[in-house]
């Protein structure tokens, strides 16, 4: 488990550079619209088209530059700490079902950085941009999945040492 801590840790400095660096940059930069990134529910070609419209030149540079080399490494991170955690939590079955959707939502982070990077860098047609809102769902879903079923364990962890403490004299096994 000190691998899944450290990981832990990792992820969740990265996470905090694009909240409190690159996130208020790109939100200054294009008038407080959101990134594409930071859209979990996707967005449509005309969403993209007024983003653009908004985003300044620094916008662009922070976007393509700093948070896209962060993006680079982060999906991989949180995947190898939710597949940890998901293996030493889990029966081997529902483990190797949460591995999958770890990996498919960082392959689709993937897919969706390189897809936000063309976007910035060259027109796109409306296909391509609908293909990069898919992987940005795919991806929120896949997270949100993961998160949850993380979130779900701690939180039956903690009510289980709570509902222990509550009940002096018990143990874990009547």
């Amino acid at each position: 488990m000190v691998l899944f801590w450290a990981l832990f840790v990792v992820a969740g400095a990265i996470y905090f550079t694009m909240m409190w660096v690159t996130l208020p940059v790109l939100l200054a930069e294009a008038g407080g619209l959101r990134p594409l990134d930071f859209r979990p529910f996707g967005y449509s070609h005309a969403e993209v088209q007024t983003y653009l419209n908004a985003l300044s030149e620094e916008g662009v540079a922070t976007y393509v530059g700093l948070q896209q080399q962060l993006d680079m490494i982060y999906p991989a991170v949180l995947a190898a700490t939710f597949i940890i955690g998901f293996r030493a939590l889990f029966p081997r079955g529902l483990a190797r079902l949460l591995t999958v959707v770890a990996l498919i939502g960082a392959m689709a982070d993937y897919a969706e950085n390189a897809l936000v990077w063309a976007i910035l860098t060259q027109p796109l047609t409306v296909g391509e941009v609908n293909l990069a809102s898919a992987f940005t769902i795919v991806k929120s879903a896949a997270g949100a999945i993961c998160f949850l079923v993380l979130i779900g364990v701690a939180l039956r962890y903690v009510l289980g040492l709570v509902g222990v403490i509550a009940r002096p004299g018990a143990s874990a096994g009547h």
